[in-house]
């Protein structure tokens, strides 16, 4: 049975058929008692940071052994705690640190490398990971969740990861779709594409829909000003990690771009990203992915073409059109909002730099031209 297959692929890659990329279980809400300093700083962290204390409580952590976390969750919820600790340490005083202390970077490289990821802050920890329900029978929706982790604290900050926490939510639908495409094309058998390409087209649409709630309760200055700073990379030449590294090293901020959602509508719908100003900075980007989700964006890739297939099938042709209709409005809301949150914002229009370190507004427009290229009528 087709259906089997679909919950086995995803079981594989860690996708849940109804969370997608968020976990199966809620994330861990509290490390166990050994970790309490993790925990105590955690808590106190906004404050710290308002107060100009948060890097010598960060350097004087106790350098804790990371190595008896057991589970994923523990792992999970570590790796947020830390890697917040890490950005606030670099980012929470006018001058950015250029080295960040041992007692964090050594339980910090032993909970990255199990996890696969890289030692700095990313969508995975503060999107995926960072949320508990308000209401534990209720939709992971922004009303029903509240942080576990901020930096500087607020509804502002809040609004601006849980609502992305819900777009991953909404967009769990298209997954198990994009799953049956690709067992059924390996099948030839394309008796069901037309209803799972009409999913995911719906899913897409619904995902526009909360993307503009954005501006409802995360304010553009607050984001520019108080958000975004936490959210940058290692700018040049480097952070040097003290008891792991003895020459530093960049690294990517947080980005939309490790979103493995819309990476799984692009693999599975066939919108390849070929530009030198997308290829390089998508591919980096999956590095920042859980190792699972990133594989499952190959397997979706090494799968027919999905274009090519329905290329003279009228009927699947227009479905696959209204698929990627739906992708570029999602591209061209995104790319909207963003120049309301950081180019309307930046002193000038060469600061205006995303997350993740890039020309974003000239990046965003590419992706979305590239979308838009794959439309077959």
């Amino acid at each position: 049975m087709i259906e089997d297959r679909i919950t086995q692929e995803l079981a594989r890659f860690d996708v849940d058929p109804l969370r997608g990329f968020l976990p199966p279980e809620d994330p861990l809400v509290r490390l166990p008692q050994p970790w309490l300093a993790w925990e105590q700083l955690g808590f106190d962290l906004p404050e710290m940071i308002a107060t100009r204390t948060a890097r010598q409580a960060i350097g004087n952590l106790p350098t804790l052994d990371a190595s008896s976390l057991g589970s994923e969750q523990e792992l999970r919820r570590a790796m947020l705690l830390l890697s917040v600790f890490g950005n606030a340490f670099v980012f929470s005083r006018s001058e950015i640190a250029t080295r960040l202390p041992a007692c964090l970077c050594l339980p910090w490289n032993d909970v990255a490398a199990r996890l696969d990821r890289p030692m700095i802050i990313s969508h995975a920890s503060i999107v995926l990971h960072n949320w508990r329900r308000i209401d534990a029978t209720g939709p992971i929706a922004a009303e029903n969740l509240r942080t576990l982790q901020c930096f500087r604290g607020g509804p502002d900050e809040e609004w601006f990861y849980l609502l992305t926490a819900e777009i991953e939510a909404t967009g769990a639908a298209a997954l198990p779709a994009l799953a049956r495409i690709r067992l059924q094309l390996d099948a030839h058998d394309h008796d069901h594409v037309g209803s799972d390409l009409e999913t995911i087209a719906s899913t897409i649409d619904a995902m526009t829909t909360v993307l503009v709630r954005m501006e409802e309760r995360c304010r553009h200055d607050v984001f520019y000003h108080r958000i975004r700073p936490f959210l940058s990379g290692w700018p040049e030449p480097g952070i040097v990690y003290e008891g792991l590294e003895h020459d530093p090293i960049t690294l990517h901020g947080g980005s939309a771009a490790q979103s493995s959602l819309l990476n799984a509508l692009d693999a599975g719908l066939d919108v390849p990203h070929d530009h030198p100003r997308t290829r390089p900075f998508l591919q980096a980007m999956r590095h920042y992915m859980p190792p699972r989700h990133r594989a499952f964006l190959q397997w979706l890739e090494k799968g027919a073409s999905l274009r090519d297939i329905v290329e003279h099938d009228g009927g699947l042709a227009s479905r696959y059109d209204a698929c990627i209709e739906q992708l570029v409005r999602f591209r061209r809301t995104h790319q909207e909002i963003t120049i309301r949150y950081i180019t309307k914002q930046a002193p000038a229009p060469s600061q205006a730099m995303g997350t993740g370190g890039t020309e974003y507004a000239d990046f965003l427009r590419r992706t979305r031209i590239e979308t838009s290229d794959r439309r077959l009528h």
